[in-house]
């Protein structure tokens, strides 16, 4: 239409210019009929006008509302019909699953808050799976499992994940692998920050398989067994997470060698780091308190423990047992019910430049069979000896620091 006009414009324009001056009407009408057949002739010999080949580009944001009113009217609704890669937006409310939900595509969820979004499920196994190549992710969003029947809260297994600001709790027991508030597995990346997984029925998070997630400033309250679990060959870095209430609060098993960096594991009914197998990796700047043991490693377990504070546990600080080893440098073990560091067995680590102070019983202790190198050892103020080194026991000494100890500083028959 646009081009008609113009086509009719300019008739107008030459017809008007060659009345102002010049021939006579009848001629200067022929004239303009000839020119505006010409330019007719000319557009149509080039064709018609090309059409659009404009593609729309469906959404990739979708919302959803806990009393049906959005994009789609359930969340299952919504996971098998929103495309690869999309966003869905949850209003505030409780959103019910009548069933267990596997999610198999990228997938990013994104909630009001985890004290406003809440996904519910009643359903054995799991709330919700996530299995693939990801990315998938949640942010401000509660899950919970809210029935009887064995489940774990939220399973990712592969791919890459993160999540931040939720919660994962009500999972429940019933099987040997139940009951955990957010598990990661396969060869599962990526994070999980903020976040809090608190009073389930086994572990607040498992970390298992080849898993190497960054877990960061994270809570894990009042789980029945452990606040964090490390298995098979998992590793990632666990920095400045809150582990308490339970059995222990950091676990790990297999060949698992994590690096464990400022997380606070106080307040647990046994252990606030255990090493077990022949597991690895790094305990750096940890706070082990008011635990029954502050850190123990047994088995062939072999972690480097660096600079950690083990105090106020009702036991010890820090333990050796079996035929474990490693290294403990630069630890604060003080005001344990017994020793600051033992090593029993025939377990055999490098103790170096950690202070042991104000112990009920010694600062470090060695039974059985035990051995390996104790240099440079602060160890004061403890309630009977300053290092005591059973008949058996077969340790080297040298350079430690030892004085104001209740019935010793270093005793080679206790």
């Amino acid at each position: 239409m646009r081009m008609k006009m113009r086509w009719v414009a300019i008739c107008l324009l030459i017809a008007l210019l060659f009345s102002a001056c010049g021939p006579p009407q009848a001629e200067v009408d022929g004239m303009a009929t000839q020119v505006a057949a010409s330019i007719l002739s000319t557009q149509s010999a080039a064709g018609p006008a090309p059409t659009s080949t404009f593609t729309p580009v469906p959404p990739t944001t979708f919302t959803l509302q806990a009393d049906g009113s959005g994009d789609y009217v359930t969340l299952a609704e919504a996971v098998r019909g929103v495309p690869e890669g999309a966003t869905l937006i949850f209003g505030p409310g409780v959103y019910r699953l009548t069933g267990r939900l596997h999610v198999r595509k990228s997938l990013h969820l994104m909630g009001a808050g985890m004290g406003q979004t809440e996904i519910v499920s009643a359903a054995e196994g799991y709330v919700i799976r996530f299995s693939g190549d990801g990315p998938f992710s949640a942010e401000d969003i509660a899950f919970r499992h809210a029935g009887e029947a064995a489940a774990s809260v939220v399973v990712v297994r592969g791919g890459e994940a993160a999540f931040a600001r939720c919660r994962f709790t009500g999972a429940t027991v019933g099987g040997e692998r139940d009951g955990v508030g957010l598990w990661l597995e396969g060869k599962t990346d990526g994070s999980v920050q903020d976040c809090v997984s608190d009073e389930n029925g086994n572990v607040g998070l498992l970390v298992g398989g080849r898993a190497q997630p960054t877990l960061e400033g994270n809570r894990f309250m009042n789980n029945t067994a452990v606040g964090i679990v490390y298995e098979g060959e998992a590793g990632g870095v666990a920095r400045r997470n809150q582990c308490s209430g339970g059995m222990a609060g950091i676990s790990l098993s297999g060949q698992a060698d994590p690096t464990l960096e400022e997380n606070q594991c106080n307040d647990n009914d046994v252990y606030g780091i255990f090493y077990m197998d022949e597991t690895g990796g790094q305990a750096i700047r940890n706070e082990c308190l008011r635990n029954e043991m502050g850190i123990l490693v047994v088995d062939r377990a072999r972690p480097t423990l660096e600079g950690n504070v083990c105090s106020e546990n009702e036991d010890s600080g820090i333990g050796y047992q079996d035929n474990a080893s490693g290294s403990a440098s630069e630890n604060e073990c003080s005001r344990n019910g017994y020793h600051g560091i033992y090593v029993y067995d025939h377990a055999w680590p490098t103790l170096k430049g950690n202070v042991c102070a104000d112990n009920e019983d010694g600062g470090i202790s060695y039974f059985d069979n035990a051995t390996g190198l104790v240099s440079e050892n602060e160890c004061v103020r403890n309630g009977k000896y300053g290092i005591a080194v059973q008949i058996t026991a077969n340790p080297t000494l040298m350079g430690n620091d030892c004085h104001d100890n209740g019935l010793g500083d270093i005793e080679h028959t206790y």
